[in-house]
């Protein structure tokens, strides 16, 4: 009788400290990272290195940049083990595991979400002297959709379909945006389709000299839009971005941070509580910065939330999110 008390009251002391801790993650220091990120000079390049240093800070770890060719090479990086985390748009992870597009028949497995930073939005332009004012008005005219096989190809295609537009009822101009403006300027081309944060700065060069109109977008226009691209969401052009005539409506891509699955909890907890709990230091640091916070940064379409970030966004602690610091974190700059 004596050694069963003995032992109930071992798992009642069991019991009481697993409660106690509350299955919390603790922060880990030091380490070293790979952040796969984009072209250098460009956003995700410069974005990557504004967070990087901020998770240096205060992880005392060391994060090196990787420049590669956007989406598709960071994946494959993250998936060779080359790289620990990665900016990827949520359209290429889709494709990715679900074996679709680029990735036709071989998805992708292992990969998480970290992060929901910001939107990319699809823009269709065109002279606002033409005439065309809807994509219905594309038919038989010469359109620029990027370059064959990509991501923003693909968008181009599944918007054009879902407003009863196929390839074979345009003349198909597969180019960079930026050869695209050049060709829509000479007239050689009447509308030119990019993917990109808002402004892009192709169109904001061209928007100084001639008067464009974007032609608008909805994820309303079909029920099979919604379930073959569920990556996309509603978004707005505000006609002050480029000083058009009228804000107009379209599709947005997020722009997400991902790792592998099998990356520690605790490592991507400790990342992800350096970047939101300083975010005012990110927003500092670089514009798209200002967008991204701990509530929307849990919310994505595609995939799933890393457990050591899952354990981040759904911490109690909500008034640490908002005030950017903890108490600790605000005593230790002080000191610095």
């Amino acid at each position: 009788m004596k050694s069963i008390k003995t032992i109930a009251l071992i798992l009642a002391f069991l019991l009481l400290l697993c409660s106690c801790s509350g299955g919390k993650t603790e922060t880990v220091t030091g380490g070293s990272y790979m952040l796969a990120t984009g072209k250098a000079g460009g956003t995700y390049y410069s974005f990557g290195t504004c967070i990087a240093s901020v998770w240096d800070k205060y992880t005392q770890s060391s994060t090196n940049i990787a420049t590669t060719s956007g989406s598709v090479q960071n994946i494959e990086m993250l998936l060779k083990e080359n790289a620990d985390l990665a900016f990827v748009q949520n359209d290429i992870l889709y494709y990715a595991l679900e074996g679709k597009e680029m990735y036709e028949e071989n998805p992708q497995k292992g990969l998480s979400v970290v992060a929901n930073l910001y939107s990319e939005y699809a823009q269709f332009v065109v002279n606002a002297s033409s005439g065309i004012t809807t994509i219905p008005d594309l038919a038989g005219k010469t359109v620029a959709v990027g370059k064959y096989g990509t991501a923003t190809e693909a968008a181009a295609r599944q918007i054009l379909e879902a407003y009863g537009v196929t390839y074979d009822m345009i003349t198909v101009k597969y180019q960079t945006f930026s050869e695209a403006m050049d060709e829509l300027n000479s007239g050689s081309i009447q509308a030119a389709f990019a993917v990109s944060s808002l402004p892009s700065a192709n169109i904001l060069e061209y928007s100084q000299t001639h008067e464009i109109r974007f032609l608008p977008i909805s994820l309303t226009q079909s029920a099979a839009f919604k379930r073959s691209c569920p990556f996309f969401r509603d978004g707005m052009i505000l006609n002050e971005v480029y000083g058009t005539e009228n804000s107009v409506s379209t599709v947005c891509i997020d722009v997400l941070l991902i790792c592998r699955n099998n990356m520690p909890s605790a490592n991507v907890f400790s990342i992800t509580k350096a970047l939101f709990d300083n975010t005012d230091e990110v927003a500092a640091g670089h514009a798209k910065g200002e967008d991204i916070n701990a509530v929307t940064a849990a919310e994505t379409l595609v995939g799933s939330i890393h457990s050591g970030a899952k354990q981040y966004f759904e911490s109690p602690a909500e008034e640490t999110k908002k005030d950017g610091k903890t108490e600790n974190e605000e005593a230790s700059s002080e000191a610095e």
